[in-house]
C-alpha cells in the first residue's frame, strides 16, 4: 500500500495545497477518474475543517491499495458536530458532505479527541 501523510496549515490555501501534493505524489498511481474523485472529496473535507474546525493545521492521511482503492482521513483539532444537513436549494453552502457521500463508497466521522472524517473510494 502506498501512503501519504501531511499536515497542512489551516487557511484559505489549504485545499489547494493538498490537491497539489496529491497530484504530485499519487497522481500517477491511480486513474484520472479516481484522482478526480479523491481531489473532490479531500477538497470538501479540508474546506469544512478550515471553516468549522479548530487548530492551526489540518492532517491528511491517504492510502492506495494495489487494486487502486483509496482510503483517507482528514482531521482537525476541533470537536464539532459533523452531519448531513438537508440541502436548501437557495443556499450556497451545505452540500460538501453530500458530495463526499455520493463519491465515497463509505465514510464516517469520529469526534472523540478531534474531528476525524474517514472515507474510502473504489477505483473508477
Amino acid at each position: 500500500m502506498t501512503r501519504l501523510a501531511a499536515e497542512i496549515a489551516s487557511g484559505d490555501e489549504a485545499a489547494g495545497e493538498a490537491r497539489e501534493l496529491i497530484r504530485k505524489r499519487l497522481g500517477d498511481l491511480i486513474s484520472a477518474a479516481t484522482l478526480s474523485d479523491l481531489l473532490t472529496v479531500v477538497t470538501e473535507l479540508i474546506t469544512n475543517a478550515v471553516r468549522h474546525g479548530e487548530g492551526n493545521t489540518v492532517r491528511v492521511r491517504l492510502g492506495i491499495a494495489a487494486d487502486g482503492t483509496v482510503t483517507g482521513e482528514v482531521e482537525n483539532d476541533g470537536r464539532g458536530q459533523v452531519e448531513l444537513r438537508p440541502i436548501e436549494p437557495r443556499s450556497t453552502s451545505g452540500r460538501g458532505l453530500h458530495i463526499v457521500g455520493a463519491i465515497s463508497t463509505r465514510w464516517s466521522v469520529d469526534v472523540t479527541d478531534s474531528t476525524l472524517v474517514s472515507f474510502e473510494i473504489l477505483p473508477a
